[in-house]
C-alpha cells in the first residue's frame, strides 16, 4: 500500500512575491505537497530543519539574504531533495544538475516547474536519493568569478535580443524594470532589481537606491545633497532624481575611488 503520510514541502526565498508565487504554482502542480511556512534566510532555514520531521522537498533560492543557501546543506538531512530557484540563466545548465534534482530559473515557468515535480516524483517512487546536493562542488562553483553573467537575452519587439552587459549603462525600476543601454535603447525585463543584482559583478555595478543599479561609468555628475545625501546624473539622462541616501554614500564613495 502507498504511503499515506503527508508529504512536507519547504520553500527557502528571501523575496515574499517570489515565495508567494511558487506556493500559487505548487497548488495547482502539486496539490499532494503539504507547504510550510516560507523561511526568508540561512538561518531560518537551519532552525527549522533542526526540527522535525524533515520536509520531503525543498525548493531554494540560491542567493539568500544573508548568504549564499549552501551553508544550509551542513544542517540538511542527507536524504532531503532540492530543487533550486535562481535569477541565473549563464551557468545553472550546468551547474545545477549536478548540484540537486534540478532547478528553475525566475520567473519559474509552470512547464518547467510540471517537469521539475516530475523527476522529483520519479526519484521518490523509486525510492532513490540520487540527484541531491554536491555541496563542496556547489561552493567551489560559486566562488568562481564566472558566476556573474556575460549577457542577458531581452525582448525588442516581436525580437529576441542578447544583450552583452558591456553595453548597458544601469537597470532602472518604475512600473517595470528596465535595462538602459549606453546607446540610450530601453528594455524591460522579467527580472526584479534584487536578483538582477546578484547576477552581476560588484566590481561593476552598484545598486544606487531602490530603482536604479547602475555601472560606475554610467554615473556623469555627483552632487552633495541635502543631509548627507548624494544626489546623480546618469548617462543615459534618467527621467526622474536619482538619490543615493547617507547610509549608502559612504559605500558608493569607496566602490568609485578603488
Amino acid at each position: 500500500m502507498r504511503d499515506t503520510a503527508p508529504i512536507h514541502a519547504l520553500i527557502v526565498e528571501d523575496e515574499p512575491i517570489a515565495a508567494d508565487t511558487l506556493r500559487a504554482l505548487l497548488a495547482d502542480y502539486a496539490p499532494e505537497l503539504q507547504l510550510e511556512p516560507a523561511v526568508a534566510t540561512i538561518a531560518g532555514a537551519v532552525a527549522r530543519l533542526a526540527q522535525p520531521p524533515a520536509p520531503s522537498l525543498i525548493f531554494m533560492d540560491v542567493h539568500l539574504a544573508d548568504g549564499l543557501c549552501f551553508e544550509i546543506f551542513d544542517a540538511l538531512p542527507p536524504t532531503t531533495p532540492v530543487i533550486f530557484t535562481t535569477a541565473y540563466d549563464q551557468f545553472a545548465l550546468q551547474a545545477f544538475e549536478a548540484f540537486g534534482i534540478d532547478y528553475l530559473l525566475k520567473p519559474i515557468r509552470p512547464a518547467r516547474l510540471a517537469s521539475a515535480l516530475a523527476k522529483w516524483r520519479r526519484l521518490r517512487d523509486a525510492g532513490s536519493t540520487a540527484a541531491l546536493p554536491d555541496t563542496q562542488a556547489a561552493r567551489r562553483h560559486f566562488s568562481q568569478a564566472q558566476q556573474f553573467r556575460k549577457r542577458m537575452l531581452v525582448q525588442s519587439g516581436e525580437t529576441l535580443v542578447s544583450l552583452p552587459l558591456e553595453d548597458v549603462a544601469y537597470f532602472h525600476k518604475a512600473l517595470v524594470v528596465r535595462v538602459v543601454t549606453r546607446a540610450g535603447r530601453a528594455y524591460p525585463v522579467s527580472q526584479s532589481l534584487d536578483e538582477l543584482e546578484q547576477t552581476l559583478d560588484p566590481e561593476q555595478f552598484f545598486r544606487l537606491n531602490r530603482q536604479v543599479l547602475a555601472r560606475a561609468d554610467a554615473i556623469a555628475r555627483i552632487e552633495r545633497g541635502f543631509k548627507g545625501k548624494l544626489e546623480l546624473r546618469l548617462i543615459p539622462p534618467l527621467d526622474e532624481d536619482c538619490t543615493v541616501s547617507q547610509e549608502r554614500a559612504g559605500a558608493l564613495r569607496d566602490w568609485l575611488d578603488r
